[in-house]
């Protein structure tokens, strides 16, 4: 018996993957879970298992190639040595036979009909731009697929017959003129980037509110346990902890932010898990969201544990894809390199993201249990919010913030430091 594997969802926003890298080919024998292709997407380079065991009869998709989820890319026949062995060879060859063309029938119906072919996305992309009509183009890939080299050969064949001289001459020109000694290319960590922050943009409804925290209780404290504290975690207590705990406990009071939403499928989910997204800088090469999974059940001190976790995982490269997927809320902790106000773009599919600016001495106001006013020295900040005005509005986003702002300069945190 033969089983396809497809193309997986390997997260809930990735609609598709490039093959980077087969592991097995035909013939070769493979057991359930061992490691049959390498995929890349717009999260991470991972290895896919194999669902079924058995052998490698056809690999439906090239290297290169990128193909959407539930795509099919190889067949695996039942395993020769299972099978019974009084079992007619003749019997078992028209089977396998059989099976073949119903899978080939299968292909060339998924692959190709003449109105509506389905196309890998820059397949898609390549024939939309030169306008070419791909009913007119004859496939070489596997099933009667049409790849890039085929769009490529149909292009060069319609072009006209230029003089080598001239096309050696336009292509210097076009070198001399466009391309500059110093261009570099852009790797796949900025390329996905881009495209994550372009999609975002065009999803969300993005509106920017912000409030001001004063952050003096949490300073004197930080102060009072500076040496205590690094000397028993081996690292410094920063504002991150503080702002992402008062995050958490706000996004309790307020669970709207705490959603996905989906206009296209009309779903609108609340997410009862707090999974906190913690924007890490890869020194300056990119960027990526860490998750810390459940962080609701972590307090002041287990938080700035698992921050710290995350941010040398992704640093160093040995992430896993989980550890980059499934957050419900994000935070941006901006504020590290010295901001002032930022606007972060939304981290889909969340509908809010939390910019942690810096925080300063300032000279405010302060208002006596008289009602007298003096001026006095305090060290304030910046919370900024972009948020999907899609899923709520302006009053939401501002008591949401005022509700950290109000744990954060009332909260007891000695308490949690104990």
């Amino acid at each position: 018996m033969s089983q396809i594997v497809t193309m997986p969802q390997l997260g809930e926003t990735v609609t598709e993957g490039t093959i980077l890298t087969w592991l097995v080919k035909v013939g070769d024998s493979v057991k359930e879970d061992d490691p049959i292709i390498e995929i890349s997407t717009d999260k991470v380079d991972t290895e896919v298992p194999s669902p079924f065991s058995g052998i490698v009869s056809v690999l439906l998709v090239e290297e290169g190639e990128t193909v959407e989820v539930g795509t099919p890319l190889l067949e695996l026949e039942g395993d020769e040595k299972e099978e019974n062995p009084s079992t007619n060879k003749k019997e078992k060859e028209e089977s396998k036979k059989e099976v073949h063309e119903s899978l080939q029938e299968d292909v060339d119906t998924y692959i190709r009909n003449d109105k509506n072919q389905k196309l890998s996305p820059v397949v898609r992309k390549l024939a939309q731009k030169h306008n070419i009509e791909v009913s007119d183009v004859t496939g070489t890939g596997n099933g009667g697929r049409i790849t890039r080299k085929d769009i490529e050969a149909h292009i060069n064949s319609s072009e006209p017959i230029v003089d080598e001289k001239q096309i050696q001459s336009e292509e210097k020109v076009a070198q001399e003129t466009f391309i500059s000694k110093n261009a570099q290319p852009i790797t796949r960590l900025r390329k996905k980037m881009a495209e994550n922050m372009i999609l975002s943009k065009q999803t969300s409804a993005h509106v920017m509110t912000s409030v001001e925290v004063d952050f003096e209780v949490i300073e004197q404290l930080r102060i009072e346990n500076k040496e205590t504290f690094k000397s028993t975690e081996g690292f410094s207590l920063t504002y991150l902890p503080f702002i992402s705990r008062a995050t958490i406990e706000s996004l309790k009071e307020f669970p709207v932010v705490n959603s996905s939403f989906n206009l296209e499928k009309e779903k609108f989910t609340i997410h009862e898990e707090i999974n906190l997204g913690i924007a890490v800088d890869l020194n300056q090469e990119g960027l990526l969201v860490g998750t810390i999974r459940s962080a609701d059940s972590y307090n002041l001190i287990e938080i700035a544990r698992k921050t710290l976790e995350i941010s040398k995982l992704l640093r160093g490269g040995e992430y896993q894809l989980e550890d980059v997927i499934g957050s419900s809320f994000t935070i941006s902790n901006n504020g590290s390199f010295n901001s002032y106000l930022t606007s972060p773009i939304i981290n889909q599919p969340n509908v809010a993201i939390l910019s942690a600016e810096s925080v300063k001495k300032r000279a405010v106001v302060i208002e006596g249990p008289d009602g007298s006013d003096s001026i006095s020295i305090r060290h304030i900040g910046l919370l900024s919010l972009t948020w999907d005005h899609r899923v709520f509005d302006g009053s939401t986003a501002l008591l949401f913030l005022n509700a950290i702002k109000d744990k954060l300069e009332k909260t007891n945190w000695k308490q949690e430091l104990l």
